[in-house]
């Protein structure tokens, strides 16, 4: 009588990967992480960002990734504003209407 595979030798067969390493570095969480719910704390890490990729602390592929997420966040904050603020002002523009 043969055993049936489980999912995870199926799995292994289809797409062998490499067992996990932990890596154990202070440098890893160097920095705390940093409040980005404004456009000038956004601005302020982007900088920091920037600066760390000048003195090579940070490596540039990197770098241009945080900077893209970066990016994204603020277009999601201009989003979330104008949203707010449409909002509102349907609100009061009801409000007006039902005078």
């Amino acid at each position: 009588m043969t055993t049936k595979p489980t999912k995870t030798a199926i799995v292994q067969q289809i797409a062998p990967t490499k067992p996990l390493q932990v890596i154990e570095s202070p440098e890893i969480n160097r920095h705390p992480s940093p409040r980005l719910g404004t456009a000038a704390e956004l601005r302020m890490e982007m900088a920091r960002l920037y600066r760390d990729a000048r003195t090579g602390q940070v490596e540039i592929g990197d770098a241009t990734k945080l900077a893209y997420i970066l990016t994204q966040l603020a277009t999601l904050m201009r989003i979330d504003d104008l949203e707010q603020r449409t909002a509102a002002l349907e609100r009061v523009l009801k409000a007006e209407m039902k005078r």
